[in-house]
C-alpha cells in the first residue's frame, strides 16, 4: 500500500463522524473484497487499531474465505439465501457486476446478484434486525434533460436491451428496500453512487479506468466516441466517506447521492487531462459500442447528503492525478 493510499484510509477513519454507533458492532459486506468494500475494510480495521472501536466485519464473496484478524471472509453466492448462524448489525450490500465488459459477458449475473442478493440480504437484515445500506448507482436515473438531477428524478430506460439490466436491477433493488421497510419494518438506506474510480487493481472496462492503464502503461488513450458526455465521477475515499454517513446517520428509507463536486470536464477533456499525466495524447476510434451507457449528460445533486454534514474532500482532476501516481508507484 502506498503512501497516497495510507493517507486516504486515515482521511476517511478520522472524519468526524458518529463512529460511536458502530463500536463493538458486526457489518457484513456483500462484495467485501471488490474495490469499494476493501476500502471500508481498512478503513474499519484503522478504527479499531487506533481508537478500540472493536468493528466486527463479515466479508462476502464468491471466491475468498478465512479469517484475517477482525475480518471474517465467507464464499458464498449471495442469489442465494444465507447461513442463519449469521448475525450482523449492519449490512452493506456491494455485491454486483459494475463495469460493462462484465454487464456484456453476464447480463443475467448482473441482474440476479442485484435483485436476489438484494432480497437474500433484506431477509437477513429481517432475521438480524440489521439496519441495511444497498450500494445503487447513478445508472437508475436512466436518460432525461434534467441536470444536475436530484434524487426525485427519474428518466427514460430502454428496458428492451441486455445492458439496461444493471439499471433495472438497481431500481427493483430500491424497490424491494422499500417494500421490506414498509411490510417488515427494515431499516433502510440508499447510496446512489455516482461513477466511482481509484486505483484498483482489479480489470476495469469502465472508461476512466482504461483511460488510467493506458496512461501508466505510457500508450495513447483510444476514444471511442467524441468525449462530449459529461458524468459526475467520484473519487475512491470519497464515496466510502459517503457511504459510511448514510450508513450512520442517513434517515431510514431515503435515497442519497454521493458524487465529487463537478469540475466541467467532458469524457474528452478528463482523457486529454490523464494524457498529459505520462505525456501521451487521445485517438479517436468512434464506433458504436452496445455495451455502453446511453446517457450522454448524467450530472447528480448531491445537496441531500450534503445536509447530513458530508462533504467531497477531491476535486475530480485532483483525484485522478492522485489515481495515476498511485498506479504509477505500484508498477
Amino acid at each position: 500500500m502506498t503512501e497516497l493510499e495510507k493517507q486516504d484510509i486515515e482521511f476517511v477513519a478520522t472524519l468526524d463522524y458518529d463512529w460511536g454507533k458502530l463500536r463493538g458492532k458486526t457489518v457484513f459486506i456483500s462484495g467485501g473484497t471488490g474495490f469499494i468494500g476493501g476500502f471500508l475494510i481498512d478503513v474499519f480495521r484503522y478504527r479499531n487499531a487506533c481508537f478500540g472501536d472493536d468493528i466486527k466485519v463479515v466479508a462476502c464473496s464468491r471466491r475468498k474465505s478465512g479469517t484475517e484478524g477482525e475480518v471474517e471472509y465467507i464464499a458464498h453466492d449471495i442469489t442465494l439465501p444465507l447461513d442463519s448462524m449469521y448475525k450482523a448489525d449492519y449490512i452493506i450490500h456491494l455485491a454486483s457486476n459494475t463495469h460493462p465488459a462484465q454487464y456484456g459477458a453476464d447480463p443475467v449475473g448482473t441482474i440476479t446478484a442485484n435483485v436476489f442478493g438484494t432480497y437474500h440480504l433484506l431477509n437477513f437484515a429481517k432475521e438480524c434486525g440489521a439496519k441495511f445500506m444497498l450500494a445503487s448507482s447513478v445508472e437508475i436515473y436512466g436518460e432525461g434533460n434534467v441536470s444536475p438531477v436530484s434524487e426525485v428524478f427519474c428518466g427514460y430506460l430502454d428496458c428492451n436491451t441486455a445492458r439496461a439490466g444493471y439499471n433495472e436491477a438497481k431500481r427493483v433493488s430500491e424497490s424491494l428496500c422499500q417494500s421490506f421497510a414498509k411490510q417488515y419494518g427494515v431499516r433502510c438506506v440508499i447510496a446512489r453512487l455516482a461513477r466511482v474510480f481509484g486505483a484498483d487493481k482489479k480489470t476495469d472496462s469502465k472508461a476512466l479506468a482504461q483511460f488510467m492503464r493506458k496512461a501508466v502503461n505510457r500508450e495513447d488513450i483510444v476514444l471511442k466516441s467524441k468525449g462530449l458526455q459529461r458524468y459526475s465521477y467520484c473519487y475512491i475515499a470519497d464515496a466510502v466517506s459517503g457511504i459510511l454517513k448514510i450508513l450512520l446517520d442517513g434517515q431510514d428509507g431515503m435515497a442519497y447521492n454521493v458524487s465529487d463536486d463537478d469540475d466541467g470536464m467532458t469524457l474528452a477533456d478528463i482523457a486529454k487531462y490523464i494524457a498529459s499525466l505520462s505525456g501521451g495524447k487521445i485517438v479517436f476510434d468512434i464506433a458504436d459500442d452496445a455495451d455502453a451507457s446511453k446517457s450522454q449528460y448524467a450530472l447528480i445533486d448531491c445537496s441531500r447528503l450534503k445536509a447530513l454534514g458530508w462533504k467531497p474532500a477531491y476535486r475530480v482532476r485532483d483525484a485522478l492525478k492522485r489515481t495515476y501516481e498511485i498506479l504509477t508507484e505500484h508498477k
